[in-house]
């Protein structure tokens, strides 16, 4: 069989690039537009939630986490998974979690309800979120799928892009025009094409990690794929390596809500709880107490310093009776250094998707990234509607 001319391949990967580029342009836009919105969506949040902020009275004592639950359980009495989250900043309200109710927040001095500062940008960034996945419903919806069709030709789109970006002639003269857009162009169609291509060339790497880690978030083979790289199997949730055991905001982990009442005998106040967790965690950043733990023994879920994009936790399980200390998690580091090679991946791949794996600076780059995308979607389909529809119009 002889070679397809390199001239017919060019041909056609131009086709097929041009015709990706329409049938998956406003979807990609969509993702571009709102990926800029979500950039710095840790750090809008942070900055809301400075405004819930409370006075340190000077010499009154904060409430009991006791009498915390008290107004927690008046304020949400059919609530069946709630949870008292403390902050190291005495400042900061004391937050009550409800299972995927949206949060309360307590004066942690009067137990006072009180409005959240940050509720606002959350439900702004939560709305915005879900039109960047465009599935706010079921994830296996036509919506998703099409959203996750999207992205694979997006990879596609930005990979054919760069062949044909290459020039014939390496020489700066033919370079050039397609690295630095200049200052004016003869009309519309000479801008857009300098547009699509110096800006697709300077962001090839943000866009390809960008799409690429999409891809495996998106499809399940691709997932497969990953860990397959590695000669690992994906982990079952809550099964071995799988991230099981540790409980979530709302505390208890696989534990059922429950009330003084399951358990006969004396029981340990909440109180006590938090006394044994500050102890044994003294470098605590936050702690997460169930309201309602337990028969037998209470997870108590601490945010603690540590390296990575977000605070770790670690888990302390402690008897429901005493409050003694049934079993701790270990520290970050031995869990961080018992993930596979394939689960670090993985993590990256989370993460390198926003930027955030990268700190201030990653996310940057992934917001400068998704805004030229908007402007590719654009030039690329203007392009396409001279090429096309235009001549159909004359």
């Amino acid at each position: 069989m002889s070679p397809i001319p390199g001239s017919v391949f060019r041909r056609v990967l131009f086709w097929a690039h041009l015709s990706a580029g329409v049938a998956a342009g406003l979807l990609i836009l969509l993702m571009s537009a709102t990926g800029v919105l979500l950039a710095y969506e840790k750090q809008l949040v942070a900055a809301a939630e400075q405004g819930n902020r409370v006075a340190v009275p000077a010499d009154a004592p904060m409430l009991t986490a006791a009498a915390l639950a008290d107004k927690a359980l008046a304020a949400a009495p059919d609530a069946q998974r709630l949870a008292l989250v403390f902050n190291l900043d005495p400042a900061m309200p004391v937050t009550v979690t409800r299972g995927r109710d949206t949060p309360l927040l307590l004066h942690p001095w009067t137990g006072e309800l009180l409005p959240d500062a940050a509720e606002g940008i959350r439900h702004f960034l939560h709305e915005v979120e879900d039109l960047h996945r465009w599935m706010a419903g079921d994830a296996r919806s036509t919506r998703a799928s099409l959203m996750h069709l999207a992205n694979l030709l997006f990879v596609f789109i930005v990979l054919s892009g760069l062949y044909l970006w290459l020039p014939a002639v390496w020489r700066w003269r033919a370079i050039k025009p397609r690295v630095v857009p200049v200052v004016r162009y003869v009309n519309g169609k000479a801008r857009d094409f300098a547009w699509h291509q110096s800006f697709g060339i300077w962001m090839l790497v943000p866009l390809s990690v960008m799409a690429g880690t999409g891809v495996v978030m998106s499809y399940g083979w691709a997932n497969q794929l990953l860990f397959a790289a590695y000669g690992e199997q994906v982990p079952q949730r809550g099964g071995p390596g799988g991230g099981g055991g540790g409980a979530g905001p709302g505390g208890g982990g696989a534990q059922r809500p429950a009330t003084q009442d399951d358990a006969p005998g004396a029981r340990a106040t909440l109180d006590q709880l938090l006394t044994t967790a500050r102890v044994q965690l003294p470098d605590w950043q936050r702690i997460t107490l169930p309201v309602k733990p337990a028969a037998d023994a209470v997870d108590i879920v601490a945010e603690v310093p540590g390296e990575g994009v977000r605070l770790p936790r670690r888990t302390l399980t402690v008897s429901a009776a005493d409050a003694s200390v049934i079993k701790l998690s270990p520290p970050p580091a031995e869990t961080a250094a018992k993930q596979t090679a394939a689960q670090r991946a993985r993590t990256w791949v989370r993460f390198a998707h926003t930027g955030e794996y990268y700190g201030v600076i990653g996310q940057t780059v992934a917001a400068l990234a998704s805004l030229l995308a908007c402007v590719l979607v654009y030039t690329g389909l203007a392009l396409a509607w001279r090429r096309l529809i235009r001549p159909l119009l004359a």
